[in-house]
């Protein structure tokens, strides 16, 4: 998925909310002027934004890498052939995201590549809703959270933490890690939060 794509994609998901550039700021918690170059192309947004992203837009974070519109059955299936997922770039990451013909899943699977070096490459460390669970198919990853010594994970290591916490992943070998990446979808865990219509529901019909 190109950048364009992806900004094509929240313009639309905003203009059918009804939301002007600075309510979905509000929601999301990202400036007007960030939002504005999201929505232009001019950057792409890490995976904390596109979660923030979703949440402001009352949406499964599927949608913004996938097609909203397409039905769901009730006994649910889906298959990505190797290389086939849907592809966003960072500065820090390369996401392919798995399965993503399928909305308002549990979790949202990826495969990563991991472009940063060092934690200086990020602004912050990241936190957002959820939980998360790393596994290292190619390289050395080192994983940086403000709660915990930073961890060195290598070929066949795992690693299982609480997204509310601040992380970053950089690659730590010779060459760009590539990792599965399992992330719990905020958008299900924020709806178990509030009480019965605070939120738009999104109710899927069977296919007959």
């Amino acid at each position: 998925m190109t950048i364009d794509i992806f900004a094509q994609r929240v313009r639309r998901l905003r203009s059918q909310a009804g939301l002007t550039l600075r309510e979905l700021g509000e929601r999301a918690g990202i400036s007007v002027s960030a939002l504005s170059n999201i929505e232009t192309g001019k950057v792409s947004p890490t995976y904390e934004r596109i979660v923030a992203l979703a949440q402001g837009l009352d949406v499964d974070v599927g949608c913004l890498f996938g097609d909203e519109n397409v039905k769901q059955p009730m006994c649910r299936r889906s298959i990505t052939l190797k290389g086939e997922g849907v592809r966003h770039s960072t500065p820090q990451y390369v996401y392919e995201a798995l399965c993503a013909d399928i909305i308002d899943k549990q979790f949202v699977p990826l495969i990563a590549t991991i472009k940063a070096r060092s934690k200086a490459d990020f602004d912050t460390l990241i936190r957002h809703e959820g939980e998360e669970f790393l596994y290292v198919l190619v390289g050395q990853v080192t994983v940086y959270t403000d709660q915990y010594s930073p961890m060195v994970l290598r070929e066949g290591d795992s690693c299982y933490w609480d997204s509310t916490m601040g992380h970053a992943c950089v690659s730590s070998g010779d060459s760009d890690a590539k990792v599965i990446w399992v992330s719990s979808n905020p958008r299900l865990e924020s709806r178990r939060a509030k009480p019965p219509g605070t939120a738009r529901d999104h109710v899927v019909a069977p296919e007959i």
